[in-house]
């Protein structure tokens, strides 16, 4: 028979999930916002003078600035060109992560 397992590899293939089960599974556990303010962690928060660390400003103060930055009304070189391709959805999913995060590290 093609494609028929014995007893012993059928159970070791079941028992092994496809590694897209665990991708599928971390996504599902992930908060709204998480996987976009993973961006924002590479700069922001390292203890840096030079640029901000977004642990000091709430939700509100967050979408307020990243919707500042999307529309391009602030003198930032950076910050609107990675805001162009958020929606405000998304800012406001980010601006909740980031300050649910505050005194954790993201």
């Amino acid at each position: 028979m093609a494609g028929a397992c014995s007893p012993g590899e059928e159970s070791a293939a079941q028992a092994e999930p496809s590694p897209q089960a665990f991708a599928g599974d971390a996504l599902q556990e992930t908060e709204p916002g998480e996987l976009l303010a993973l961006t924002c962690s590479g700069c922001h928060g390292g203890g840096s003078e030079a640029i901000p660390d977004y642990s000091q400003f709430d939700q509100a103060e967050l979408e307020t600035k990243l919707k500042t930055y999307k529309a391009e009304m602030d003198g930032t070189t950076v910050m609107h060109r990675l805001m162009r391709g958020y929606s405000d959805a998304d800012i406001t999913a980010v601006a909740a992560y980031l300050s649910a995060q505050q005194g954790s590290t993201p």
